[in-house]
């Protein structure tokens, strides 16, 4: 068995270049996100509410790390650094994970997709971006979304439905090292904005290999 641990980064898109069913539905976002943070400013608001729905956000990094039961090999990262680019990191993500899949298809080797809450957000960000995009996946087992089957895409954030953990705590649950550093979800847009894609990807391989290194340590739930 081969896993294929990935995950992606997300920016919202600038709110003028929205049309305008979209820019009443980032209104209806941002208010709902006040309710829950009403200590957050507004321009926090605005960036969590874009960066939250495919609708109003794009990706700006794409991370994935293939291992085996116990070893991994480098992660790679697929990278934009501005809404304009998004397209050729989509169109090149789908051209890799096509091969990919087919060199596990001829060897015969089973491969397996393993996110964190991939089916909730990952899968469906990543295929609507695809498709608004002018763009088609290339594989479907990657974008198996279907809740009570691990197989082709184990979403570890399943693995107990009755409990709320984040990737964090099941590195904790499972002694798995999640890389600390000064980067985390909240800063990607900034940092994005800035020109610092390389620390994005960074933060975004990390969460990946974590992804894939847990994914190993519960292969006999999968």
């Amino acid at each position: 068995m081969a896993y294929v641990a990935w995950d992606i980064e997300t920016c919202p898109l600038p709110s003028e270049t929205l049309p305008s069913a979209q820019q009443e539905r980032l209104g209806s976002e941002v208010e709902r996100l006040r309710e829950q943070s009403s200590d957050e400013d507004e321009e926090a608001l605005h960036r969590q509410a874009g960066s939250f729905h495919p609708h109003l956000g794009w990706i700006c990094c794409i991370s994935a790390v293939r291992g085996g039961l116990d070893g991994k090999e480098e992660p790679k990262s697929w990278t934009a650094a501005s809404p304009a680019e998004e397209k050729d990191l989509l169109d090149q993500f789908w051209a890799d994970v096509h091969a990919i899949g087919r060199h596990h298809d001829q060897s015969g080797k089973d491969l397996q997709w393993v996110t964190f809450n991939g089916k909730n957000f990952d899968v469906p960000f990543l295929t609507s971006r695809t498709v608004a995009n002018g763009l088609a996946p290339t594989r479907e087992d990657i974008m198996h979304t279907y809740p009570y089957s691990h197989d082709p895409h184990a979403d570890l954030i399943g693995l107990w439905p009755n409990s709320s953990y984040s990737l964090e705590g099941l590195c904790s649950f499972l002694d798995v090292d999640l890389p600390k550093d000064e980067v985390d979800g909240s800063m990607v847009a900034e940092l994005t904005r800035d020109g610092q894609i390389q620390e994005v990807a960074a933060y975004c391989e990390g969460d990946a290999v974590a992804t894939l290194r847990c994914g190993q340590e519960v292969s006999v739930l999968l």
